[in-house]
């Protein structure tokens, strides 16, 4: 009875550059954050620790999963690695490109828009839409999601952590100057 080592497979390109992007925002994240405070006056966490944990957190994610990539790279079940798939016709393949592209470019107006809607407005308009329009889901449904989505964020955040979020347009200050 011999036993034969399983083959090894080399480590996927796309794969260790995709684990190398998020790496990358972990580093841009936890830098960035140190342009604001860690603790506030009154002695409560302020708005540096979020983006400075997460991206720290990100960044040890990126780099075990660069390392694990690097020393065993391999096809898992369920991965996400994007080959052919001969179950979907060529209309199935293009909509489900022209999902992946909706989906980012929601992403990146969503960005955009924080510094004027501000980020909970922003994120709950972003679930309203990809609910709604992507996923296709009722009106009722998608309006619920999203207001729990908001609620979520705002009691997490704002109430329980106490971080200062964006408002844009929404904050008070704003307005009072007008």
């Amino acid at each position: 009875m011999s036993t034969h080592p399983a083959p090894t497979a080399a480590p996927r390109r796309p794969v260790v550059i995709a684990y190398g992007v998020v790496t990358a925002l972990g580093v841009a994240f936890c830098a960035g954050s140190f342009a604001y405070d860690w603790s506030n006056e009154d002695g409560t966490i302020g708005s540096a620790v979020l983006p400075r944990v997460a991206g720290f957190l990100l960044l040890l994610v990126g780099l075990w999963l660069v390392r694990q990539e690097l020393r065993g790279g391999s096809v898992r079940e369920g991965d996400g690695l994007v080959v052919e798939d001969e179950g979907h016709s060529p209309e199935e393949a293009r909509r489900i490109r022209r999902k992946l592209i909706t989906v980012v470019a929601t992403m990146v107006v969503t960005a955009l828009v924080i510094p004027i809607l501000g980020l909970l407005l922003s994120l709950t308009l972003m679930t309203l839409f990809l609910t709604a329009v992507v996923e296709k889901q009722s009106l009722v449904r998608s309006l619920v999601v999203s207001a729990v989505t908001f609620a979520v964020a705002y009691l997490i955040f704002v109430a329980l952590l106490r971080i200062p979020l964006p408002l844009g347009l929404l904050d008070p200050a704003v307005w009072s100057v007008l």
